[in-house]
């Protein structure tokens, strides 16, 4: 069973000047990563993006943000008072960067854990208005899962990110026991397990200053929180890395211009993409899928399943 945090300290790692220089991670820092997804089913990786490439990002992403949620063209996460939103993350071909697509630290730790060639499946984002409600305390796993890590997921914030602006609610350890079986669907992870879990590791906020990121054990339970502040809108990357040996049928919406600079990322990053090309295609209004499962097993572990 899974230890509280000592500090919050224990799942931060800090990429230095030398590892951005190079465009490696040292073995130092790989193996703590590793250790606290082992043990948290989370890690922090800071200082691990330029600024130059979240400034980008967040000018295009934000005002794209607004367009969706003032048109109504955009699904909220759950509750539509916490004004959270989901959003695609910009898929044209100036908009895919070596250090958010192909983040070597990133890309470094997803292989140690996921195996030698990862497979990035899900290019969405999830942007935070100032908003009232929180989420329920949920995994984004819809079907019955192996009892081993398949997927991380990496988050990337543009902005400083804490419980002010509604940083994400993680449960430590969560990822080592869960089942299928302990979330009531929409309404998250069933009431009784979220007080027994409280009492032995309590659930924490992180904060992730502006060039961090964060990788999560997609088992791990959390919730997405209230943006607290006036008029800040937050936004958070949100990339999946699979392993190439789980089963997922997903694939990522890119247009047919985007597809040479796709092949480059693969290269550089050491990762496949699972990109489909399309002619004409308007990302704005493009619908949204969780299609976690695994193609072969859903019709034995589907939700419906007693």
């Amino acid at each position: 069973m899974s230890t509280a945090l000592k500090s919050e300290k224990e799942i931060h790692v800090e990429i230095s000047d030398h590892e951005h220089t190079s465009g490696q991670m040292s073995r130092q820092n790989i193996e703590k990563a590793v250790v606290a997804l082992a043990e948290h089913g989370i890690v922090i990786l800071d200082n691990a993006v330029s600024e130059q490439s979240l400034d980008y990002l967040n000018e295009r992403m934000t005002k794209d943000a607004r367009y969706l949620r003032e048109n109504g063209k955009t699904q909220f996460n759950y509750s539509k008072k916490a004004q959270n939103i989901l959003q695609h993350m910009v898929p044209e071909p100036e908009y895919l960067l070596s250090d958010i697509q192909a983040n070597p630290f990133a890309v470094a730790v997803c292989q140690a854990v996921l195996g030698p060639k990862p497979i990035l499946r899900y290019h969405k984002a999830n942007t935070n208005f100032p908003g009232e409600s929180r989420q329920p305390v949920h995994s984004d796993v819809h079907y019955e899962h192996p009892r081993a890590c398949f997927a991380l997921a990496v988050n990337t914030v543009l902005i400083d990110c804490s419980p002010e602006n509604g940083s994400t609610e993680c449960w430590p350890g969560t990822h080592l026991t869960t089942r299928f079986a302990d979330q009531n669907g929409m309404n998250g992870i069933f009431p009784h397990l979220l007080e027994e879990r409280a009492k032995v590791v309590p659930p924490l906020q992180p904060s992730i200053k502006k060039g961090g990121l964060i990788i999560r054990d997609m088992r791990l339970w959390h919730a997405g929180m209230p943006n607290k502040t006036a008029d800040e809108v937050r936004v958070m990357l949100n990339l999946i890395y699979f392993a190439d040996w789980y089963r997922s049928p997903m694939k990522i919406k890119f247009p047919k211009q985007s597809e040479s600079r796709i092949r480059q990322l693969e290269i550089e990053s050491g990762t496949d993409i699972a990109a489909e090309y399309v002619d004409n295609l308007d990302y704005l209004t493009l619908g949204h899928t969780h299609d976690f499962g695994q193609d072969d097993k859903r019709e034995e572990f589907g939700r419906n399943r007693e």
